[in-house]
């Protein structure tokens, strides 16, 4: 945080507070690129470690077309997290994107109604997709027929943004089942059932009538929709959301810190006594907290192989993340689902900038996110700094480890965590100012079970 002084704003002075923001701004940016931008990301290192194939292969033509296959198949992502935003479609468009005013005021149409081209009724329901991941349009498409052909026989389930007036050229989301996992966030509360629709139109979609076989959900700051306590759910949309639940093979629980820094102050300051930390150790850095992006590919590794012993004793969690457990429990009850065991769920936890548009996507990204990091935290401990000025009690606690680790130690992916690292679920409703807003959880017990996945970035 910097600590440029606010100017008083009067009408006849406004041209001062301008200058003066303008010139700390300057200020801010010649100080600002003094830092380093020269971070290493084990995203560079791992997922790329296997890789030592030519870039060509001229002979390739004349393999057999069984095997030409099989390699088409093994460049796709083995695993991908697909983040779908479910909203209301307030407007339809026709094969030219032309508008064609809200389907919902249509008196012909009816929800559940309407076959698709494999002969099975979708929901037809007034929602659309809004994909939020990137890098997922596979670049095999634009290679040869072949190659275009298996991808779209390995991402079989096609499923139209757009579900009241599908028509045959209509932009689709693209999955598979058994490779990826499909992160749904539901925008307004009032639209939740939409998340039981879409949920069915995936399993209508799928010519071998799996579904989603891997789900994730989200829990926000100030939102967190379910399809909970909604009597008037469409009999097909209830049907198909318990079945899809009942053979689930994995759950993630997505939390997120937002925040533009992974600085420990405030958060601490709660805990003194509970965690007995001295005064003077009230302000860390917890560096290696993953930063979370919006690329959909990652890969998994089974432990972080990372020196995180020392960061994992006290992890900011902001809100608590218990409320997505319960969230996803209630859920199972409110469809009569018996709970998923807990060997198959995960809680994912990662860091992200609290304006979502500023969501990690590439390599220079995340060097510009840290070297933001970075000179925010020495210039709060610098002469003027935050700290100093309000804590001259404490003093900076990098040392040469945690130097090294800045540098060489960074990764952009998640925490993959078991549920019983976090204790007993509260019985609480989600809503979101029902639970603790400052919660900081000691994960160092659970360091060998925590896994770390690795998104491919660019």
């Amino acid at each position: 945080m910097t600590t440029t002084p606010s100017v008083s704003r009067f009408p006849w002075s406004d041209h001062i507070a301008q200058a003066s923001a303008r010139t700390a701004e300057r200020a801010h940016g010649r100080r600002l690129s003094a830092f380093s931008t020269d971070f290493e990301f084990l995203n560079n290192t791992f997922p790329r470690q296997h890789i030592g194939a030519p870039a060509s292969f001229h002979l390739f033509p004349k393999l057999p077309l069984e095997l030409r296959e099989h390699i088409w198949e093994l460049s796709l992502p083995q695993q991908r997290l697909l983040k779908v935003t479910v909203a209301a479609a307030e407007l339809v468009y026709d094969s030219a994107h032309q508008s064609k005013g809200n389907a919902s005021n249509d008196p012909n149409h009816a929800p559940y109604q309407s076959k698709n081209k494999i002969g099975n009724i979708i929901s037809g329901a007034d929602y659309h997709l809004r994909l939020g991941s990137t890098n997922t349009h596979s670049p095999l498409l634009h290679v040869n027929h072949e190659a275009n052909a298996l991808v779209h026989r390995v991402y079989r389930v096609h499923v139209p943004i757009t579900q009241r007036v599908p028509t045959f050229d209509a932009p689709c989301l693209r999955f598979c089942p058994e490779r990826d996992t499909i992160l749904i966030t539901v925008e307004r509360d009032e639209d939740k059932a939409y998340f039981a629709d879409f949920v069915h139109d995936a399993l209508a979609n799928d010519p071998m009538k799996k579904g989603i076989l891997h789900i994730a959900i989200m829990d926000k700051p100030d939102c967190f929709h379910l399809p909970i306590g909604l009597p008037n759910l469409h009999s097909r949309a209830q049907a198909a959301l318990a079945s899809t639940l009942r053979g689930l093979e994995s759950v993630s629980l997505v939390h997120l810190l937002y925040t533009e820094s992974r600085q420990m102050f405030h958060s601490l300051c709660k805990y003194p006594i509970v965690y007995e930390i001295p005064s003077t150790d009230l302000a860390r850095f917890n560096r290696a907290y993953p930063l979370w992006s919006s690329a959909a590919s990652y890969s998994i590794l089974p432990v972080d192989p990372r020196p995180v012993s020392r960061y994992l004793d006290l992890v900011d969690c902001g809100w608590d993340p218990r409320r997505v457990i319960h969230g996803w429990r209630m859920l199972e009850a409110a469809h009569h689902v018996l709970p998923t065991s807990p060997e198959r769920i995960r809680v994912l936890i990662a860091t992200t900038h609290w304006d979502e548009g500023l969501t990690i996507a590439t390599t220079s990204q995340a060097c510009s996110f840290r070297q933001q990091e970075e000179f925010t935290w020495t210039w709060d401990w610098a002469k003027e700094g935050l700290y100093s000025r309000n804590c001259p009690y404490m003093s900076n606690p990098d040392d040469n480890k945690d130097v090294e680790f800045s540098k060489t130690q960074n990764a952009i992916g998640f925490w993959s965590i078991p549920l019983e690292a976090f204790d007993l679920v509260l019985d609480l409703p989600p809503d979101f100012y029902q639970w603790d807003t400052s919660r900081v959880c000691n994960l160092g017990t659970f360091e060998s079970q925590i896994e770390l996945g690795l998104f491919t970035i660019t």
